[in-house]
């Protein structure tokens, strides 16, 4: 399973001004706190982003949500859950599968 750091990384490599949502010295940091402040950034920025960077982020979610571990549980308590709240539900629908879609909150 890949590590807070691991994913922030990831993240980062698919969307690089995450990279500014980041302090310097914050490596003492969880799945969840990770994917707390992905899903405000993913948020705001959503319209700057192209379809394979949603494809590859679906993609992820996707497999992650498969297993029941940290992983599936930070994906889906803070980031899934709040898609329509942060009015991007419609934007991710098209990507996730039947598991992703069950997790996300109407």
């Amino acid at each position: 399973m890949i590590n807070a750091i691991e994913l922030r990384e990831w993240l980062i490599n698919i969307f690089p001004s995450f990279q500014e949502e980041w302090e310097e010295n914050e490596n003492d940091i969880t799945l969840h706190a990770v994917l707390i402040v992905f899903t405000q950034y993913f948020g705001a920025e959503q319209e700057k982003f192209n379809k394979k960077q949603i494809k590859k982020l679906a993609d992820f979610i996707n497999k992650s949500v498969e297993k029941d571990d940290d992983l599936e549980n930070a994906i889906s308590t803070c980031f899934l859950e709040h898609l329509n709240q942060i009015e991007s539900g419609k934007l991710m629908k098209p990507f996730l599968s039947k598991i992703a879609k069950d997790k996300m909150h109407a």
